[in-house]
């Protein structure tokens, strides 16, 4: 944006300036909690300042920011929202996910899934999943509980709401894609929204319950307690019940009927595409003679 005031003064604050603003705002409007806005200069107004002080700026939606224009809310009222933003009374900023009424198409990394109610779970504990519709004809409910490599909460979405975490180092959303970082140049996480039909990972780096997952150069990497890593090139899920299942330092992957097609990487890896819907102590369809749950259904 090459628009400047009077003063010579370039309408988008600098990096180090953004940052503050959005950690000052909670990484969300100070005034609703939304997590998709612009920032604003509050006292003085753009029009008149020399530098981009940060004590002097705050993080609006484009709805609140709306509203301070056509004067129907007032610069006293966002003040007082920059002494107590809304992310930091509820905890989190905010926004809704666009979502259909059938199944979207998640993504992470070099994995696809579609039509499975469990994406990944550690030890019984949910991280990603999608729920039917409430009613007929509503939006399919998408949830995820997932932490940086510090096994610290950063990203959460409960029924279709993505929310962030105040306490996060930095957040920063641009378009469709949200950018979630532990530090300077040390990103957590990162998800990019093409709705209705599709949502994205592109970044990860998840430590729970001793189990880590990340994403590095196009793979999925997934280390299990005991320190076995397993590389994945490509998986994709199709009408599965769960997709990637972590319990007792054991992977599993596709269960309860569908289809998976899968490569993972490393001596004695193959590709390999399977019926989900064998039984776990039924003889494996890819000719190894072992149960099912030992073989493919099992890595």
């Amino acid at each position: 944006m090459n628009e400047v005031n009077r003063f010579g003064l370039r309408r988008r604050p600098e990096s180090s300036v953004r940052r503050t603003i959005r950690k000052n705002s909670g990484f969300g409007c100070v005034v609703c909690g939304l997590a998709i806005g612009d920032y604003e200069h509050v006292d003085p107004t753009y029009v008149d300042a020399e530098i981009h002080d940060p004590n002097c700026m705050t993080f609006l939606c484009i709805r609140c920011h709306g509203k301070v224009t056509r004067g129907q809310l007032s610069k006293e009222s966002v003040k007082d929202a920059m002494r107590e933003p809304a992310a930091f009374k509820a905890g989190f900023s905010f926004e809704a996910l666009d979502v259909g009424s059938s199944a979207p198409t998640i993504h992470i990394g070099p994995m696809s899934v579609k039509n499975c109610e469990s994406i990944i779970s550690v030890n019984s504990r949910p991280v990603l999943w999608i729920h039917p519709p409430e009613e007929a004809g509503g939006p399919v409910r998408i949830g995820a509980e997932i932490r940086n490599e510090h096994g610290e909460l950063v990203f959460s979405i409960v029924d279709n709401e993505w929310r962030v975490q105040k306490e996060s180092w930095d957040v920063e959303v641009i378009g469709k894609t949200t950018t979630i970082r532990n530090g300077p140049r040390e990103i957590a996480l990162v998800i990019r929204t093409e709705p209705p039909g599709d949502l994205y990972i592109d970044r990860m780096d998840m430590s729970i319950e001793g189990y880590r997952f990340w994403i590095d150069s196009g793979n999925l990497y997934i280390r299990r307690p005991d320190g076995q890593t397993d590389s994945v090139q490509r998986f994709d899920f199709v009408d599965c019940t769960a997709a990637i299942v972590a319990v007792n330092n054991t992977l599993i992957f596709g269960t309860g009927g569908g289809r998976v097609s899968f490569s993972l990487a490393g001596k004695g890896r193959t590709s390999r595409v399977i019926d989900t819907s064998r039984r776990r102590n039924s003889v494996c369809a890819c000719g190894s003679g072992k149960r099912f749950k030992h073989c493919c259904g099992a890595f």
